[in-house]
């Protein structure tokens, strides 16, 4: 570890003035004292308690009700029309729009 010295002034300004009071060190001390500090502690890894639900029930049943109404507009739309391509994605769309609205009506 380099010493302020090293660079071309004193520690202490106040010593640099004791020894010749009359020069003042042209350049500033920039030195940065390191501040000891203890180990970082990590963050213990948040886990689930035993027993406890993986989602929440409103969650949970504003995805059961999307999944019955997309369901049921895919079969619908299969049944009208023989076309599994169209069935799927008319399901898909009701599954989607069904979980917005379920989600907006169903208190929080």
């Amino acid at each position: 570890m380099t010493t302020p010295a090293a660079h071309g002034h004193p520690a202490n300004p106040a010593q640099a003035n004791a020894a010749d009071p009359g020069q003042v060190p042209t350049q500033p001390c920039n030195h940065v004292t390191p501040v000891p500090q203890g180990p970082a502690a990590p963050h213990p890894p948040q886990t689930a308690e035993p027993g406890s639900a993986l989602i929440g029930l409103r969650s949970a049943l504003v995805l059961v009700l999307g999944i019955l109404v997309g369901t049921g507009a895919g079969v619908l739309t299969y049944l009208a029309q023989h076309n599994t391509a169209t069935a799927v994605l008319a399901g898909g769309a009701a599954f989607a729009g069904s979980v917005l609205f379920f989600h907006n009506i169903i208190a929080s």
